[in-house]
């Protein structure tokens, strides 16, 4: 509570400490302000599944329905 009331003396008692906290919560802010802005280009640069990858994923969908979980699992491997 005496940070609130008188934070010019705390930062005069504490000076590392005080530098430390600010630098962490600057770090965070920059973290969250960076994934907000980057997370949108860094799906543009993810690549298009090539044909045969679609085509492997079209068929494991086909055949999840009818085949037991032991040999989907053995084919996800």
């Amino acid at each position: 509570m005496q940070a609130i009331q008188r934070p010019r003396e705390v930062v005069e008692q504490y000076p590392i400490s005080s530098m430390l906290l600010v630098f962490g919560i600057g770090l965070g802010v920059g973290i969250v302000i960076s994934q907000t802005l980057c997370e949108p280009i860094a799906r543009a640069w993810q690549p298009e599944p090539t044909m045969t990858e679609k085509l492997g994923r079209s068929m494991y969908e086909a055949m999840s329905s009818v085949l037991p979980e032991s040999v989907l699992r053995r084919m996800a491997a």
